[in-house]
């Protein structure tokens, strides 16, 4: 029995050395960075001269600037309009192909934008939105009035590049749905088509409940993924004209590395991390207790 419990316990002690490299790996360069960059927030650095302490100073003078106040808003922007169009169309969208003839074609046409990363399709939509390009054809056709720059014009722009990130972001969340509805029990569905429901009773009353798992799972990862957008936002504006479309990742990325104000940046990632987290934290912990 001793001899049993002896090997039983450098078993043990052998799995947790499988795991250390890995919890080595996330303490070093993972909690580390997060440390470092909530200490670098209380400091003025332009990323050379001497660190100087600044205690709360960048995170006032971040709640005082009008671009921050503008960034928070195209933020929100981004979120409400992920959270709605990326819950209702794929679910749509995936309901049809799940009825449709040739499920696994339409599968692949919605999916191929997601294969492209958001640097590819912002550079796409910049390329047709140039002047060089929609905006020409309109001019050839006589229509002088849809001759704009459109991605230069404030809120118009912000709409545009969240089109594109939802354009980029949909196959996913179609294939999601898919899968669901292709999971779920049949049973309770057959009840009711016994009882004489109809397609929309059976969608409100018996498989959305039933699908709630995957809507969980597409609502964080729109609400994380719009919460940090970075890539389609500077490859098609940069934040402009005049820093009207930044949202909060570019913001933290322009404050470190364009202007010089490392400290200014941690700030905005320290504020970024806090929200996302609260967010997320109330959406899981709902989730679990209606469960």
């Amino acid at each position: 029995m001793k001899e049993r419990n002896k090997n039983r316990k450098v078993k043990i002690n052998t799995d947790y050395l499988y795991l250390a490299p890995a919890v080595l790996f996330v303490g070093c360069f993972f909690i580390s960075s997060i440390l470092f960059t909530i200490n670098l927030s209380f400091f003025e650095w332009d990323g050379f001269s001497p660190m100087e302490f600044t205690g709360f100073s960048n995170y006032i003078k971040l709640f005082q600037d009008p671009n921050f106040r503008i960034s928070c808003m195209n933020t929100i922007i981004w979120v409400v309009c992920s959270l709605v169009v990326s819950l209702v169309i794929p679910l749509l969208f995936a309901i049809l192909i799940t009825n449709s003839f040739w499920p696994s074609g339409f599968k692949n046409v919605f999916y191929f934008p997601t294969a492209l990363s958001g640097t590819v399709g912002g550079l796409v939509i910049f390329t047709i939105l140039s002047l060089s390009g929609l905006p020409q054809i309109f001019k050839y056709m006589g229509m002088d009035d849809l001759v704009y720059d459109w991605l230069s014009i404030p809120y118009v722009n912000t709409f545009i590049m969240i089109a594109t990130g939802l354009w980029q972001g949909i196959g996913l969340n179609i294939l999601l749905f898919i899968s669901g509805l292709h999971n779920i029990d049949r049973s309770p569905i057959e009840a009711a088509q016994i009882e004489g429901a109809g397609t929309i009773k059976m969608y409100q009353k018996v498989i959305l409940p039933l699908l709630k798992p995957t809507i969980i799972v597409v609502l964080l990862m729109s609400l994380v993924n719009s919460f940090k957008v970075f890539d389609s936002i500077w490859v098609m504006t940069k934040g402009g004209p005049y820093r009207t479309s930044e949202t909060l990742a570019l913001t933290m990325y322009l404050e470190s590395f364009a202007y010089g104000r490392l400290g200014a940046g941690a700030a905005v990632a320290v504020v970024l991390t806090v929200v996302i987290l609260i967010v997320s934290y109330f959406n899981i912990r709902n989730t679990f207790r209606e469960d």
